[in-house]
This record gives structure tokens, sequence and C-alpha cells, in this order.
């Protein structure tokens, strides 16, 4: 395992662990049995439980503080991944990366606690990524239906704008520092208020698909727009649209904005078309097999 900034490297049998040294006499001692028993501990909730992903939020104790933090393990389901993990980093490890390029880029994400990975003879069985949760924090649809929307008059405008200026400002600062994240919905930005209660503070979550590119081209940066499209986009207006457009492209939306619009919306339809095949070619088979 790499060793990061800010980190300590320890291994414990077959675990290779990378703690924040502060908690590393905290947590090392709970981890060397098996991570998988943070699933067990008393009121702990499992948010996702997938055949690649298990994610889990959980109160423990942390230098006499309660704490609460989540856990996301990573499943090695295939044969084929667990060969090429030798010569890949594994989802936990991906994410500490995912964190170090956010914390040179300015952009704020959960605080990060330990990756951790077990391997047998070089090959990865499962890693584990810990983070700690970010207090009154929503995620972005969340935010702007429970949050933003109720609010009236003047002072709601106001904020509503200020919202998308800054979620707009926020994938500008990504794409100009050619920093790239491959699922960038709704779900993966997590909001809550800043300290004055006025604005907003934006945090990225879903770190291991994070990295940074010499140059970051079009194409990803469409994606990014789409993947904000099909997913906030749903409950905002053309307005909105137009003003998060604005705060992204900043000087060139004057002469760019149509081409632009126009790219969003061609991807969002063909990947909205590819879906409904998929979702008719599942209901004939389920037919067919009932038939049968």
């Amino acid at each position: 395992m790499d060793r990061y900034p800010n980190f300590v490297s320890v291994d414990c049998g077959r675990l290779s662990v990378q703690v924040v040294p502060a908690l590393a006499n905290h947590l090392i001692p709970n981890l060397v049995a098996d991570p998988d028993d943070f699933f067990g501990l008393p009121g702990c909730q499992v948010i996702k439980d997938q055949r690649k992903i298990k994610v889990a939020r959980v109160r423990i104790e942390i230098q006499g503080e309660a704490k609460t933090i989540y856990i996301k393990r990573y499943n090695m389901c295939s044969w084929r991944y667990r060969l090429v993990s030798w010569f890949q980093s594994s989802g936990a490890v991906r994410s500490l990366k995912g964190a170090a390029v956010l914390a040179e880029s300015g952009i704020w994400t959960a605080r990060c606690l330990a990756a951790i990975e077990a391997r047998s003879w070089g090959m990865l069985q499962r890693s584990f990524f810990l983070s700690e949760e970010i207090p009154g924090g929503k995620t972005a649809d969340a935010y702007w239906q429970e949050e933003l929307i109720p609010m009236k008059g003047t002072e709601g405008m106001r904020r509503r704008r200020r919202f998308l200026r800054e979620l707009g400002a926020l994938f500008n600062s990504l794409h100009q520092q050619n920093v790239y994240h491959n699922d960038l919905k709704d779900a993966n930005i997590l909001v809550r208020p800043d300290s004055s209660g006025r604005g907003e503070l934006f945090y990225l979550l879903d770190l291991e698909g994070i990295r940074r590119y010499r140059k970051l081209n079009r194409r990803r940066r469409i994606k990014n727009l789409v993947q904000l499209h099909r997913t906030l986009g749903q409950y905002l207006r053309r307005p909105d649209k137009l003003r998060f457009l604005a705060s992204y492209l900043g000087p060139l939306f004057s002469s760019e904005a149509r081409a632009w619009v126009r790219r969003v919306l061609r991807q969002s339809n063909k990947l909205e078309r590819l879906r409904q095949v998929k979702i008719s070619s599942v209901a004939i088979t389920g037919n067919a097999a009932h038939e049968s």
C-alpha cells in the first residue's frame, strides 16, 4: 500500500492500514481482528448493501469523544477482479488518493480516517474506507428540495441563486484544475449551511473515481454536466439550469452557452434512450421466463 501525507502505514497480519496518526492507537486495535466487526456494532445502520459495496453508518468513541463514522466495504466479486488487484490499488486506497487530490485542489470532502486492505499472497480480498460524518449535511437534491425550495420571498430567491452560482463555481474549479469525478451526481455532493447561515458549503463523496489529468478533455467535462443534469436537473427550472451554466462557463457563457446546452441535452437523451431499451429488455426477458 502506498504512503500518503498525514497518514501512517501499519501492517497487521493480512491487513495493511493507512490511518490518521492521532487515531492509530485507538483504531488499529479494533481493526486487527476483522474490520467487518464494525457492521455488527450496536446501532450500526446499513445504508447500502450491494454486490460490489456495502456502506454503513455507526457511532463509536474516538479519543474519548463520540463520533459518527461511515464504513465503506469494497467487495471483490469475481476472480478477474482479484487477479487484476495484484497490479491495481483497492477501492479504499483509490478513495484516499481521491481525497488527497481534492485537498490539493482546495475542495472539501469528509475527513478521512483510514484505508484498509486485506490481501492474501498479494491478492486483494476486500478493502475498507472509513470517514467521519459531515454534521448537518444533505445530498444536493435533498438540500434543494427541503431547505431552499420552501424558502419564500426575496430571501428564498437570493439563496437559491447563490446555491446555483456556487455549485457552478465548484464544477468550474474542478475542471479548471483538471480534476475529474467519474460519478458527479447530486447524491455524491453533500451540502450544509456555512457558519453565517446565509450560504452553503459543498463536499464531494465517493472518492474512488477521482483523479487529476494533465488536461481534462471536453468529453469528461460534458459527462459531469450530464450526470448533474439527469439527477438534480429534474428539480430545476430552465432559468435555474442556465444560472448554473453561467457560473460554470464564466466569461464564455455568452458565446458558448447554446453549444454546451446542446451537447448536454444530446448526451442526456442518448443515455435515457439506452435506459429505456434496457428496461424493456429486462421486462421482455422476465415475461418470457414467466410464460415458460
